[in-house]
């Protein structure tokens, strides 16, 4: 695939350019994530670290109920159930703050978990009630566990009273109320019955007694992957720790044909386990391990930090290289989704994704099940079971398991049917599905970033081009709104509570949908915050072409309005055969016939999208694709903003003469760490020799010693 098939075509600089190789070694690509702190990715370790432990036993100390409270509550609880009652609760309370001591050491012994894991006798942490006639008091009883703040999550519930005698209304209860830790009920509610459920309730409770991220659950580590793609590698990971690909959060997919660094958080999975993965893992590392309060989620990055090596490089000047990276770094580049955005195979990402849009579930189908040549023989043959022979079981056998989107298709259909093709592509994981929508989208930013530039150029911002206004900009535009409004006789505080109406409205509804709340509301903010440029603004120069944004389509994005906006958007959806959000049948009318106009003389040129210019000519001639499915639906996304230019932030150069082609001229974060661990081997081994080499000295000046004593 060439980058001029995703829209990748223009230049921000002016001077000759140079040519060179690029990836010849994995090492010569290397990416460092940078989170939201602007904290870089880098391994530096690879062992459980005692930050973690530390962090562990910070936060599970702070979780630990004291022997003041235990009192305080023992007393509220007598007044309301009784003093036998309460010393039953003193008891349970007194077994929980002791496993939560335990659990609040900086590391279990090895003896402690063995216990733990052969079921050793533990304390008990489930106690029964008297039995208690009076329905107001058992309600009472019920809301103190549930309310009072001093007290762990308690989970209570009814269960078989033996011997029970009659209360003040004469009744005998046939249940007493039972607590133990948890809230499999909710906290403090009444829980189920079932034994099962009973088990299990302790069994969570003591699986987070002995969880050494006390309040935080999630552990956050750096991993180090080499020539694989980010998903390939969790999933080497999870299968390895026998649990699922989603226990794992991450903020962006990364190159796959290179050394990259990224944070990567799992859910209640122990550090040490991470550690202990690392002599197994191949291309892969694990290291830097600390505990977080929650998960990241596709998007949470600040951005990543290159170091790139070009080999072989057309120009010896110097001076003229020097120019030429001193151009970029003022001026910036144009913003495009990399080729990685676009996926490795045969097919790219983009035309799955434009197939989905139509409702051609076994276009689809086929896209994503299509190879392509230099595949490896399994590939191949797997394949050609399918699409060939419509062999769904064979083809099965003999797929790898690396192939996660054509295996769930394959399983989709026969687990539903050789024709259930829409059901086998829901079976794609949640994250993948949505990255060929996201591929689309991708696509349609490029090439309208390359018109976009083609006529206005990258200098300054012009009258309708959108950019996002800072918190500041966006109250002096709402105090100018809202003085306008009162001038105009209108209510100040209605135009403010407008303004900021679509933002609350955006966080919401991705909610619902499911998103991360965080990302969601992040989204949203940039969904709120943008604005259109007027004539005025941009003969002032009131914005940089740095505030220049694009939209990725979707249900709630405005437009540009000027040339390189909602028309253009128009044509390129519509030569896709896709109908964008708001676009009405005339509009589709009207783009399908100039795209269809445009695609037909491209025809002769060749195809520019991975489709001919005579297919993508009969789509844009035909009627708009229509379905039900949300999933696959434009206007499911709310769509999004992404910077015109990106200028590089403390970007430097070296110019390196070197004699042999293959020779290791970057190092990763990966061998330095092993260059370390050697270099302090071998001072280990020195330190050893030295003391032999001192003890041996010491043995001949005594040997010595005796032989002048034995002449005497």
């Amino acid at each position: 695939m060439q980058e001029q098939q995703v829209g990748i075509e223009e230049y921000t600089t002016s001077t000759t350019g140079f040519t060179g190789i690029l990836k010849h070694r994995y090492n010569d690509f290397q990416v460092f994530e940078v989170d939201l702190t602007g904290r870089t990715a880098h391994l530096s370790a690879t062992d459980a670290a005692p930050q973690a432990q530390q962090q562990a036993t910070a936060s599970s100390s702070s979780a630990v109920i004291t022997d003041t409270a235990i009192a305080e509550v023992v007393a509220a609880f007598a007044a309301i159930a009784g003093q036998a009652n309460a010393e039953q609760l003193q008891k349970l309370l007194t077994n929980i703050q002791q496993q939560q001591q335990q659990a609040a050491a900086a590391e279990a012994s090895a003896q402690q978990q063995q216990q733990q894991q052969q079921g050793a006798a533990a304390p008990d942490l489930e106690v029964d009630l008297l039995p208690e006639g009076n329905k107001d008091v058992r309600k009472a009883i019920h809301q103190f566990l549930k309310s009072e703040p001093r007290l762990p999550p308690l989970a209570t519930e009814s269960v078989a009273a033996e011997g029970a005698s009659a209360g003040p209304d004469g009744q005998v209860p046939h249940h007493v109320i039972r607590i133990r830790p948890g809230s499999s009920g909710g906290r403090g509610q009444r829980g189920s019955q079932d034994k099962r459920g009973q088990k299990r309730g302790k069994r969570e409770w003591r699986d987070e007694m002995s969880w050494e991220g006390g309040d935080l659950k999630h552990v956050k580590f750096v991993m180090l992957k080499e020539n694989t793609d980010t998903q390939a590698a969790l999933g080497v990971v999870a299968r390895m720790l026998h649990c699922q690909p989603r226990s794992f959060g991450f903020a962006g997919t990364k190159d796959k044909r290179g050394v990259t660094t990224q944070w990567v958080t799992a859910f209640k999975v122990s550090p040490a386990k991470l550690a202990a993965l690392n002599p197994r893992l191949r291309g892969i590392k694990l290291g830097n391990f600390e505990f977080a309060a929650s998960h990241l989620s596709l998007g949470q990055l600040g951005g990543n930090r290159f170091k790139l090596l070009m080999r072989d490089v057309s120009s010896s000047d110097e001076q003229h290289i020097a120019a030429t990276v001193s151009e970029l770094r003022s001026k910036g580049f144009l913003n495009y989704f990399g080729l990685q955005r676009f996926g490795i195979g045969a097919v790219p990402t983009h035309r799955v994704g434009a197939a989905l849009l139509r409702g051609e579930w076994q276009g689809a189908v086929r896209l994503v099940m299509q190879g392509g040549p230099g595949e490896r023989r399994e590939y191949r043959q797997a394949r050609a079971l399918y699409m060939e022979q419509g062999d769904i079981q064979g083809a099965l056998k003999v797929l790898p398991t690396s192939l996660v989107a054509e295996r769930a298709v394959l399983q989709g259909l026969a687990r539903h049917g050789s024709t259930a093709y829409l059901t086998a592509l829901q079976g794609i994981p949640r994250t993948l599905r949505s990255m060929y929508m996201h591929a689309w989208q991708s696509w349609l930013w490029n090439r309208a970033a390359s018109e976009r530039f083609r006529r206005y150029g990258a200098e300054q911002a012009v009258a309708g081009d959108l950019v996002l206004l800072t918190t500041e900009q966006q109250q002096q535009d709402a105090d100018a709104e809202a003085a306008a409004a009162a001038a105009a006789g209108g209510s100040a505080a209605a135009a403010v509570d407008a303004l900021y109406d679509a933002e609350d409205t955006g966080t919401a509804d991705a909610a619902d949908e499911g998103d991360d709340v965080s990302a969601a509301a992040s989204a949203a903010a940039r969904l709120a915050s943008v604005h259109v440029v007027t004539a005025a603004e941009a003969a002032a120069g009131r914005f940089s072409i740095r505030d220049v944004v694009l939209p990725l389509p979707g249900g709630r994005v405005q437009y540009p309005q000027h040339e390189a906006g909602w028309q253009l958007y128009c044509r390129m959806a519509a030569a896709d055969g896709v109908m964008l959000p708001g676009m009405t049948a005339a509009e589709f009318a009207d783009a399908a016939a100039a795209a269809a106009a445009a695609a037909a003389e491209a025809a002769a040129v060749g195809p520019q999208d991975g489709a001919g210019g005579t297919e993508a000519a009969a789509r844009a001639a035909g009627a708009p694709a229509s379905h039900g499915v949300k999933d696959f639906q434009l206007a499911g996304l709310s769509g999004d903003y992404r910077r015109l230019l990106h200028v590089p932030e403390d970007m430097q150069h070296q110019v390196i003469r070197y004699s042999n082609p293959d020779a290791e001229l970057l190092q990763s974060d990966w061998s330095q760490l092993q260059q370390q661990q050697q270099q302090q081997l071998g001072g280990d081994r020195q330190h050893k020799r030295q003391r032999l080499d001192e003890q041996q000295q010491q043995q001949q000046q005594q040997q010595q010693r005796s032989s002048r004593q034995m002449q005497l």
